[in-house]
């Protein structure tokens, strides 16, 4: 999502939390891609996590409690830039998700792809 949230007017992760709770992010537009930024973000950090959790420690090698903490605060790093920087992400899916709910239904309609999905246009030709 390039809403400069993620990346620009808000900070990280914490920041737009802190703004979401403070109301510095107005409209409910602004703030559902902002909840759903964070989600996405949150995920992405977890699975990190999950896949670190699949390689086995050496144990030669060990940083302790300081390299738990690096590897950490990277994951959390990369889990940010990359819900910043995929464009049609888990959080546009949650935002077209939620939105109706919200009463947010005319931008949804118009961030649907054209034609049903990507393969539509596949189908067309081969008939």
């Amino acid at each position: 999502m390039s809403d400069g949230i993620g990346s620009g007017g808000v900070g990280g992760p914490q920041d737009v939390y802190e703004a979401l709770k403070s109301g510095q992010i107005q409209g409910d537009r602004a703030r559902l891609k902002a909840a759903a930024s964070l989600l996405e973000s949150s995920f992405y950090q977890e699975m990190f996590k999950a896949m670190r959790d699949t390689v086995p420690d050496s144990g030669l090698l060990s940083g302790g409690s300081g390299e738990d903490m690096f590897t950490s605060m990277m994951d959390q790093h990369l889990s940010d830039e990359a819900a910043a920087r995929v464009e049609r992400g888990l959080s546009e899916a949650l935002y077209r998700q939620l939105a109706p709910a919200q009463g947010i239904a005319d931008e949804v309609a118009a961030a649907a792809p054209e034609g049903g999905g990507p393969d539509q246009g596949a189908k067309e030709g081969a008939s």
